[in-house]
């Protein structure tokens, strides 16, 4: 089946599962034209029927309960019940019971890309990035630990202050990050139209008690999710500054509709609606964000200007440490995916043990080479093939 029909086969799925913006779907056929990288992030529906298909043996691994739509951009920061930051995956919209090596093959696979379409290429050897992860994953399924920016850390926290406190502006007159976040949220249009009754009861749960009143504004962001609506509450002065919420809908993952027909208990959890989000969030090995909640349908949660992704063009800032930080990131994400997938490891049938054995204890990388450089492979033929469909990047 092609890209095309595939998308299209989807986007109706997704119509039957929730309303849609048609006209961000538009927008978003066009922002996946721009490059192999966000056409990846855009099109985990179509990486759900190829993983099992070209991976067939990789996807005879034990199930754990995974992240699914991973890649190097989907993990950033956020403030735990201390006021901590804490950093990690951020996007579990995808979860889902699947094999383990998804995961990790889906970030190497990301990891490709980035390393030819970041506007801060990644500084490192191709093996050398995808034994950092599989370094990190061992490593993080022998000892979970949360990433908690506060005593540990310091490379990781460096980056992050630095963010937070001068990279944003470059130059005496700019503004900081406080200051780009306020006028952004300030300035947004207002949603037309009404808001879901369960949309604004999942943002009243998400403010401050009693909720003050608030805004709907329409903010377009992402490109996994771009075409499902998405409803930011915005107070623009409370207790002396602004504060922002967003609530989105949940459906099931892209993995249950690719896999329906191939598994039973997928098709099951379709049927029923099934979503993962609240199970992977609270399961993890983290310190939670208290204000990421899952409410009925709708996922919310607090936006801030000390909340956001840690991207690979943020490790710019020591150039002459550039390929280390590299390095150090990708292991980090390595660990995280574990802290994510530990808690149904052991019983989804031995994970540690099944990487072991196609790993040769860790010293080999083939297995999740040889994974990525198959799916770098299919994804690079199905953006051809969706160039040629006429889909123009709107950046020319």
């Amino acid at each position: 089946m092609s890209i095309a029909k595939t998308t299209a086969e989807y986007e109706d799925w997704l119509r039957s599962q929730t309303i849609v913006a048609e006209e961000e779907i538009k927008a978003k056929h066009m922002k996946i034209a721009c490059g192999e990288f966000p056409f990846l992030r855009a099109t985990f529906y179509r990486w759900a029927q190829l993983f099992p298909k070209h991976c067939e043996e990789l996807c005879k691994a034990p199930r754990i309960l995974g992240v699914g739509d991973l890649h190097v951009e989907n993990f950033g920061t956020w403030r735990d019940a201390e006021g901590r930051l804490g950093w990690g995956v951020n996007d579990f919209d995808e979860a889902c019971l699947l094999p383990y090596t998804n995961d990790l093959v889906r970030l190497a696979t990301s990891a490709y890309f980035a390393r030819l379409e970041s506007a801060s290429p990644l500084s490192i050897d191709y093996e050398d990035a995808c034994g950092a992860i599989q370094t990190g994953y061992l490593k993080g399924l022998e000892k979970p630990h949360p990433f908690v920016l506060a005593e540990d850390h310091g490379w990781l926290r460096e980056i992050v202050l630095r963010e937070l406190v001068d990279a944003p502006g470059k130059g005496a007159g700019k503004d900081d990050v406080f200051d780009k976040f306020y006028k952004k949220y300030s300035t947004l249009n207002a949603v037309k139209g009404d808001i879901p009754a369960d949309a604004r009861a999942a943002l009243d749960a998400c403010m401050p008690q009693p909720a003050p009143a608030y805004e709907v504004k329409h903010r377009e962001a992402g490109l996994g999710s771009l075409g499902r609506r998405r409803f930011t509450a915005v107070v623009n002065d409370w207790q002396g500054g602004i504060i922002v919420r967003e609530a989105k809908p949940l459906v099931p993952s892209a993995w249950l509709w690719a896999n329906q027909e191939r598994d039973e208990s997928y098709a099951e959890d379709l049927k029923a609606k099934r979503t993962y989000f609240r199970d992977a969030v609270t399961r993890a090995v983290r310190s939670a964000d208290p204000l990421l909640m899952v409410s009925d349908a709708w996922v919310a949660r607090r936006l801030g200007p000390d909340a956001f992704k840690v991207e690979i063009l943020d490790l710019d800032l020591k150039p002459h440490k550039k390929e280390e930080l590299t390095k150090r990131l990708l292991e980090a994400m390595g660990k995280e995916i574990a802290n994510v997938h530990s808690p149904s490891s052991a019983a989804a049938g031995g994970v540690l043990a099944h990487l072991n054995a196609i790993s040769n204890n860790g010293r080999s990388v083939k297995w999740l080479l040889d994974g990525a450089a198959t799916m770098v492979k299919e994804t690079q033929e199905d953006f051809r093939d969706w160039k040629h469909e006429g889909h123009q990047c709107p950046k020319g």
